[in-house]
């Protein structure tokens, strides 16, 4: 199937909606002073607990270079500490520091304040709605993605 331009044209709107409402364009996340893409290396170590790069790369699929950037920064900023694999000496492990782990704890929760700022004044039925339609274009988008 050919997307026409109106649906194009629409999902590009939306897109550009729902940046806004996030802030992702804003040059500092959630008030941290750090990019989108810094704050999410951040959240998937914590979430993680531990990692190789190679394991963030695959998972936000960004550019092996940027990431060791990323790292390097995290890491000069007392955030991310690493360490040599037991297993692989040529790779590895990235944890948090105490000081990434309260970044995490506090992007997390600013995350969450974020979704409830967003969907207060609306009725359980419509959040209910919108949180099935996610999900729906989350599992489509997926599965395309997959094909």
């Amino acid at each position: 199937m050919n997307l026409n331009k109106t649906i194009i044209a629409d999902i590009r709107k939306f897109n550009q909606f729902y940046t806004n409402i996030l802030g992702v364009l804003d040059k500092h996340v959630l008030e941290t002073g750090y990019s989108l893409t810094e704050a999410r290396v951040l959240l998937e170590i914590g979430f993680m607990e531990q990692c190789i790069a190679n394991h963030l790369v695959d998972k936000l699929k960004i550019d092996r270079s940027y990431m060791s950037r990323i790292i390097a920064k995290l890491s000069k900023d007392g955030l991310l500490s690493k360490e040599n694999s037991t297993s692989d000496s040529r790779t590895s492990l990235i944890r948090l520091t105490p000081k990434g782990t309260a970044l995490f704890h506090q992007l997390n929760e600013k995350s969450d304040e974020q979704i409830v700022r967003l969907f207060q004044g609306l009725s359980e039925k419509e959040m209910k709605e919108i949180h099935a339609a996610m999900l729906f274009i989350q599992k489509k988008l997926d599965r395309a993605e997959r094909i």
